[in-house]
């Protein structure tokens, strides 16, 4: 997988780390820092399984699935961290 492409993961990780925020009605328990790392942690890590799946010249699914694991890993760790601090 190129540099590029690995930026291009970050950065799609980052504004679904944003966007999770934003959607979230009564926020979220993470704080703004761990939401952008988780988002960019699930989105490279998505890409890069896809292309070691799949290899080179699937570059929109990779995105693809970087894209909703990033989402996934955000809505997962804010809701655990939600249901964790009720207790």
């Amino acid at each position: 997988m190129s540099f590029f492409a690995l930026l291009w993961l970050a950065a799609l990780g980052l504004g679904i780390g944003a966007l999770g925020r934003a959607v979230v009605k009564d926020g979220t328990p993470m704080a703004t820092w761990m939401t952008a790392v988780v988002g960019v942690i699930g989105a490279v890590g998505g890409g890069g399984v896809i292309h070691a799946i799949l290899g080179d010249g699937h570059a929109l699914v990779a995105t693809l699935l970087g894209v909703a694991l990033a989402a996934l890993l955000v809505a997962a760790i804010a809701s655990w961290q939600r249901t964790r601090g009720e207790s």
